[in-house]
Order: structure tokens, then C-alpha cells, then sequence
């Protein structure tokens, strides 16, 4: 038996067969939807139920329990038992930014920190590739499966900037700090996810980062402050030790230049010369910020940093609806292909 959705913030509606997904049914029958993982962990297909029922598989592992409290559900995994009403949340200007696959060519290559390397994506000429800075794209490699990183920089038409974290096991990362040919071709499927900014809120934002979870926070504030910065941001920049800390200079710079920028780095394992904050991430975003409600958050970085923040942060008066994530973790080794 199929079921009807439809969308609380626009006219449109499409159908969903039974055992079918709202996102594959969604993607079928045309719209532009947000996901990225396509399997529950990154929570990019978060939706807000506004009637009707659904259930699942299983439990979605993105949504934490006030994120469900709060009546939202993960799109990847939902299957429609009535008819129902969602709300996307979701800026107009996605809709012309449906994924898709292109070559680019590997323009340039330099470690940024000892087990981070910044790498250069030289966008086709007059392709006109765009994304919303937070977005990520997936490298397809040639065994089939892809390797998922944020775009660091903001849209300029001409080149994605990645940073790989390269781990002994990485064979991706290891291929590309130690063998990628000079000018090597890629393919990239892109724009992905449902992390980016949202511009029509005037909240004062609080943005959290861990590790290279910096990375889209960085095309974020890049952004934002190259049109003025209209309301405050506080940045939490979360790492293990200094040597970490890859764009320390630029975000100390920032945030001298831009009296409403400011920028904190915590170390979880900082030596005895360290006068700045230590600790777990999210713990010093609350030191400062007791009471978060009427603030919005943006998370970034390893599935244990985001899930504790999100869950901390709710509790200290945050509103689920101004709550906004991206979880690294490694969902897209079991992906299923959509249609």
C-alpha cells in the first residue's frame, strides 16, 4: 500500500511505496532532498514530522533522544505507515544544487599539520560547481566505494580545498600524501549533506569543531566574514595538542580583524606551558555558555564529540531546531545504492 507525503513548507507532495523509503521515494520522484550517508549515522536526512507515522529498520543512531522528542526523523531509514506531513527546513537555493558527478583535477598538495594534508581540487573551467559552504563532496575511487570530506573553503568557482586526516590504515589518504600523481584526475559526486549555514536566522551562533571537523566550519566563517559578519560567532576548535592546531594563525587573525568573531582552542591533552583551555570541547563551550537557548549551534568533527555536545547542549536550554551537525563517521563503507 502506498502512502502520500507532503511538504509543510511548500505546495508539492510525492508518493512513497510501502517498504520504500522516504528518501528513495523522495529522489525518485524528482526533489531535491537533503542526505549524505544513506544509512542512519550522519543525520544529513533530518526532517521534522509533522503528522502522520513512520517507522523503522532500526533505531536511527544520528538522532539523539531530544532531537526525536523534538519530532525529528532520518529520511535514509523512515518508512511511511499513513500518510504524512514533513517539514525540510531547508533553503530554497537547494534545489538547484541536486548532486552530481564530475572530474577534477589535483592542482596542489601541502601538509598543513604532521597527519593533515591539504589538498587542492581544480573544479572543471566553466562548470559552474556550486555547494553551500559547510556541504561535503564524495570521492568515488576506482574499487567502488568513496571517501566522504567537507569542502574547506567557501564557493569560488574554480577549486575545492579538502583536509585528509592520514592515519596508517587510510589507503586513500596514504595514496594520495605519497603516490597520487602530479595533476592526477579524480571524480567527485557532490554536493552532499544538509550541514550549512542558515541565513535567515539572526541567533548568535556558537560553532564546534574537533579535529578536522575545522574544515567546514572554516568555509563557513569564511563566508560569513567576507560579508561583514552581521551577528556574533564563538568558536570552539577542539584537538588533542598544539601541534593540532593547523589554522591556529588564520583563526587568531579573524578573529583580531572581526571584534564579533572569537576564537577558543581546547586541547584534551595539552602540556604544562598550555594557558589555554583544556579538556573535552564541548565541556568548555559550556563553561562559557551555561545557558545556550536562543543561540544556534553548528557541530563538526568525530561521532563521540557530536553526539555528546548535541545531547549537552539540549540540556542547557539549546532548541533542537537551531541544533545543526556533521558527524565523520564512516557510514559510507555500507552504503546502499538509491534507484
Amino acid at each position: 500500500m502506498s502512502h502520500r507525503v507532503y511538504l509543510a513548507d511548500r505546495p508539492q507532495h510525492f508518493d512513497v511505496a510501502e517498504g520504500e523509503t522516504l528518501l528513495a521515494a523522495g529522489l525518485r520522484h524528482g526533489f531535491a532532498l537533503p542526505f549524505g550517508c544513506q544509512s542512519g549515522g550522519c543525520g544529513s536526512c533530518r526532517v521534522r514530522l509533522v503528522s502522520g507515522a513512520i517507522d523503522y529498520p532500526f533505531p536511527p543512531p544520528a538522532l539523539s533522544q531530544a532531537e526525536r522528542d523534538a519530532g525529528y526523523i532520518l529520511m535514509c531509514l523512515a518508512r511511511a505507515t499513513s500518510d504524512l506531513t514533513i517539514a525540510l527546513h531547508q533553503p530554497p537555493q537547494i534545489d538547484s544544487l541536486r548532486p552530481r558527478q564530475l572530474p577534477v583535477r589535483a592542482a596542489k598538495k601541502e601538509w598543513l599539520a604532521h597527519d593533515v594534508l591539504g589538498l587542492t581540487l581544480k573544479l572543471p573551467k566553466g562548470d559552474g560547481f556550486q555547494y553551500l559552504p559547510g556541504q561535503y563532496i564524495d570521492l568515488l575511487l576506482d574499487d567502488g566505494r568513496r571517501r566522504s570530506f567537507s569542502v574547506a573553503n567557501r564557493p569560488n568557482g574554480e577549486t575545492l580545498e579538502l583536509h585528509v586526516r592520514v592515519t596508517p590504515n587510510g589507503r586513500f589518504a596514504n595514496w594520495a600524501a605519497n603516490e597520487m600523481p602530479e595533476r592526477a584526475i579524480l571524480r567527485l559526486e557532490g554536493p552532499l549533506g544538509a550541514f550549512y549555514l542558515r541565513e535567515d536566522s539572526s541567533r548568535p551562533i556558537v560553532m564546534v569543531a574537533g579535529g578536522t571537523g575545522i574544515a567546514p566550519i572554516h568555509a563557513m566563517l569564511d563566508e560569513l566574514l567576507s560579508g561583514g559578519l552581521p551577528r556574533s560567532v564563538h568558536l570552539f576548535w577542539g584537538v588533542r595538542g598544539e601541534r593540532d592546531l593547523y589554522l591556529d594563525a588564520r583563526l587568531r587573525g579573524w578573529a583580531a580583524a572581526h571584534p564579533q568573531f572569537r576564537y577558543t582552542p581546547v586541547l584534551s591533552d595539552a602540556d604544562a606551558a598550555w594557558r589555554g583551555a583544556r579538556g573535552l570541547v564541548h565541556e568548555a563551550v559550556l563553561a562559557a555558555y551555561p545557558v545556550l537557548s536562543g543561540h544556534e549551534a553548528y557541530l563538526s568533527g568525530p561521532p563521540v564529540m557530536v553526539r555528546a555536545g548535541k545531547e549537552a547542549f539540549v540540556r542547557a536550554g539549546l532548541d533542537a531546531d537551531h541544533l545543526y551537525y556533521d558527524s565523520f563517521d564512516y557510514a559510507f563503507e555500507t552504503w546502499p545504492q538509491l534507484g
